[in-house]
């Protein structure tokens, strides 16, 4: 049974801000009864304390700790705390000791004692409950009196805010991060909606908050509960595997299997009724084929649909200038002008991209995608030279900032993400939309393959009326990491002009790689996958000895002048495992960059951050100007007070800060995932390989990564699982873009359905059942 202990701080050995682990040492009262039966294992009443707490303590602080007495072979007896209650500083030495502490910073000894010697021992109770008598005392600034109010009141919601989450299971560094997410109406706005953590705190998930919900009291019937389960599943299929919609009967049974226990099923009638529910809310689309999507996805499939045919029937928008004879003439003069030979599959993307409002140029490795869109920039110029705005009119963007760099690399002009193109400005909101069209005339898409629905929605909405656009990218890559396959269903829909090249180029001839990934879309490995070759070599080993010759490998290459951050990445699949990335993140990271005494290192949710790492940027920040997948160096530390608060980071555009709060957004970036990887092309691709990869070793993946290698390429590790890996074709994602593209274009189809929506949306809750848009659309 735990037991509690009440004691004063007197020294502070550690405490880490990131996660509030905390030793101190605590002064007892003897005559305390809960203490005394303990006094003959304590050689004095001093009693060093080891836990989690919100904050660093100050001296003279009065806590109640409730634990347990351990007795640790290395620092003798300790008391080992799960909770605690800081206690109303009384005292003269604790209110001067907490007014002077970092938690007020511009207020040093001096005024604390004069605040003191003012309000008394109790002052902080003074100035939490009589404001004007701190703001009557006539030495202090406006300024040191606002400092003083506004960080007590503070302190003190944090303090009851803590103690309430602590309460109900949550840590320490999760009770700070929704705190500072949620503010000071944290428990008011659990209260309220107790799944609230697992729509804005990330890391929080439905297992974790129904936990924390049930706890507080509420009903397993209650319809914010079920609410909550159901969007959080629906939302999990759509970012983990990347699904547009779940069937009724599928969302039921994974919520079933989710929440039904021996004391509580989740009856199919009370399924149905919080299924209505979110219709009302426009929360979810229910189709006539029992399809239940996300509404946002849902109608960003409406609207990327409905833009695509308006482009395609709209065939007038476009002067004669981009007619046949004028695109043949054009061609002929940028042939005359260039030493370049194209097949007919490329002069037939060249000449589609003028003449076609949307043309798809898919390939793999090596057949020529980069030439085409150069090409298509000439033919633009060419057709358009009276212009003077004429580049401006042209705009080439990328679903990340690396592949955004590598086709400014490739093209010679500027290029952005698709983001930036659209004006993206954080939390959802763009510049650029439906009525605030973006001026470009001419639209190339590079590494489409990466773009989710809601990102291409986005991109062909905000189109101006009179341009067109050329989507780019391979098809046999990798899907997006967000819901859809756009590519995919852009090409299947069959309503869109697609080329598709098949032919390796002559430049490209000489590359095993390209031969290789070649091969591997095919299902197949070459007869002399571990033969030695001058681009690409496997090492066939166990999976103990992989990670050492992995990192034996980047030293080798380090030594004949490669840099480890820009040139050399390693590839994995996934990142939990003694062969994942995070494990060999930390192995390589001790090898290149070791901790050195007397160095600095930053400390968070695990990971060491020192100078000169390597790190990943995993989600967008516009106010940053930092995209998701950016790799850069670490240059130096934040420090307040001489101790290190936060990090800069040097990415290929500069500097970005960070603050500790801010460290969630990097990873170490040695090894990353083949996800992370897409649109970038790397010197060196080292490929470790194990059978212990099967869940996610397929062979779209290991495509994928080979053809992230631009000069060499290293595998290491299982062969045979590299061979059931390629034979492993990953199953289509659950989307309706094709379909709905389909749709737009039979004559059956009724063409005004932004009315047929909005009669849809006017229904009654008695007239709902059975009826959805594909009601009208069918």
């Amino acid at each position: 049974m735990a037991e509690k202990i009440h004691g004063v701080i007197s020294r502070i050995t550690f405490h880490n801000e990131t996660t509030g682990y905390t030793i101190a040492t605590v002064e007892l009262d003897y005559e305390d009864k809960s203490i005394a039966k303990h006094k003959a294992k304590l050689f004095s009443n001093k009693l060093t304390v080891v836990g989690l707490l919100d904050r660093k303590p100050f001296e003279n602080e009065e806590y109640i700790f409730c634990g347990d007495f351990i007795n640790d072979p290395n620092y003798g007896y300790q008391f080992k705390f799960q909770s605690f209650e800081r206690k109303t500083v009384e005292s003269i030495e604790g209110a001067i000791s907490y007014l002077s502490s970092d938690f007020f910073p511009g207020i040093g000894k001096k005024t604390a004692k004069i605040i003191v010697e003012e309000l008394g021992a109790g002052a902080v109770s003074v100035i939490a409950s009589e404001k004007k008598r701190l703001y009557a005392i006539e030495e202090l600034s406006l300024k040191q009196k606002d400092t003083v109010y506004s960080n007590v009141i503070s302190n003190m919601v944090n303090q009851k805010t803590v103690l309430f989450l602590l309460k109900h299971g949550i840590t320490i560094d999760m009770s700070l991060k929704i705190i500072s997410i949620l503010g000071a109406n944290t428990i008011e706005l659990i209260k309220e909606n107790p799944y609230i953590l697992m729509e804005r705190i990330e890391r929080i998930g439905f297992k974790k908050n129904d936990v924390i919900a049930l706890n507080m009291g509420i009903d397993p019937n209650s319809p914010v509960r079920l609410v909550a389960l159901l969007m959080y599943i629906i939302k999990e299929a759509s970012f983990q595997l990347g699904y547009t919609y779940l069937g009724k009967d599928q969302l039921y049974s994974l919520a079933c299997k989710e929440i039904d226990r021996d004391d509580y099923k989740f009856a199919s009638v009370t399924y149905e009724e919080i299924l209505k529910r979110l219709v009302l809310e426009n929360k979810i689309v229910i189709d006539s084929h029992r399809r239940v999507f996300d509404s946002m996805l849902f109608y960003d499939e409406i609207d990327l649909a409905q833009r695509i045919r308006a482009l395609i029937e709209d065939k007038n928008r476009f002067s004669d200038k981009y007619g046949k004879s004028n695109i043949d003439l054009a061609f002929s003069k940028i042939l005359k002008k260039e030493d370049m030979e194209y097949s007919e599959k490329q002069i037939e993307a060249i000449k589609s991209a003028l003449s076609d409002p949307i043309t798809i140029i898919t390939g793999g490795p090596g057949t020529g995608k980069t030439t085409i869109i150069h090409a298509i920039i000439k033919m633009y110029l060419e057709l358009n030279k009276n212009n003077e705005n004429l580049v401006e009119e042209i705009a080439l963007v990328a679903p990340t900032g690396r592949a955004a760099k590598r086709l400014k690399e490739v093209s010679g002009l500027n290029a952005t993400t698709i983001h930036k193109f659209l004006g993206f400005e954080g939390h959802g909101v763009f510049k650029h939309g439906k009525e605030n069209p973006t001026t470009a005339r001419l639209i190339i898409v590079d590494e489409a393959s990466m773009m989710d629905i809601s990102l291409a929605s986005r991109l062909f909405v905000s189109m101006e009326k009179n341009a067109r656009i050329v989507i780019v990218g391979d098809s046999d890559q990798l899907p997006s990491v967000g819901p859809g396959q756009v590519l995919l269903d852009l090409i299947d829909s069959k309503e869109i002009k697609v080329v598709r090249l098949d032919k390796i180029h002559r430049q490209a001839e000489g590359s095993t790689i390209i031969k290789l990934a070649h091969s591997i879309n095919e299902g197949q490995l070459p007869e002399n996958i571990l033969e030695k070759q001058h681009d690409r070599n496997f090492i066939n080993t166990d999976d103990d000895f992989i990670l050492d010759m992995t990192i034996k490998a980047i030293r080798y290459a380090m030594e004949k002048g490669l840099d480890i951050v820009r040139d050399i990445q390693v590839l994995i699949p996934m990142y939990r495992g003694e062969v994942g990335i995070n494990e060999f993140n930390r192995s390589i990271q001790e090898e290149l960059n070791p901790h050195r005494i007397g160095e600095d290192e930053i400390s968070h949710l695990g990971r060491k951050f020192r100078i000169d790492d390597k790190v990943l940027q995993l989600v967008n920040r516009s106010e940053k100007a930092v995209m998701n997948g950016d790799i850069g160096t670490i240059i130096g530390f934040l420090r307040k007070e001489g101790e290190p608060k936060g990090i800069k980071v040097l990415f290929d555009f500069g500097a970005v800060e960070y603050t500790l709060d801010e460290l969630e957004d990097l990873n170490h970036a040695y090894a990353i995932s083949v996800h992370k990887s897409q649109g970038s092309e790397f010197e060196l691709v080292i490929m470790p390989i194990s059978s212990k990869h099967f869940i996610m070793l397929k062979k779209k993946l290991i495509y994928t990564a080979v053809t992230r290698a631009k000069k060499s390429l290293l595998m290491i590790g299982n062969v045979q699982a590299l061979n059931r890996g390629i034979r492993f074709v990953e199953e289509g994602r659950q989307t309706t873009l094709k379909e709905k593209i389909r749709n737009l274009f039979e004559p059956s189809t009724i063409n005004n359905i932004d009315d047929d929506l909005s009669a849809f949306k006017t229904l009654g809750e008695n007239d709902m059942e059975g009826i959805s848009p594909h009601t009208f659309m069918d």
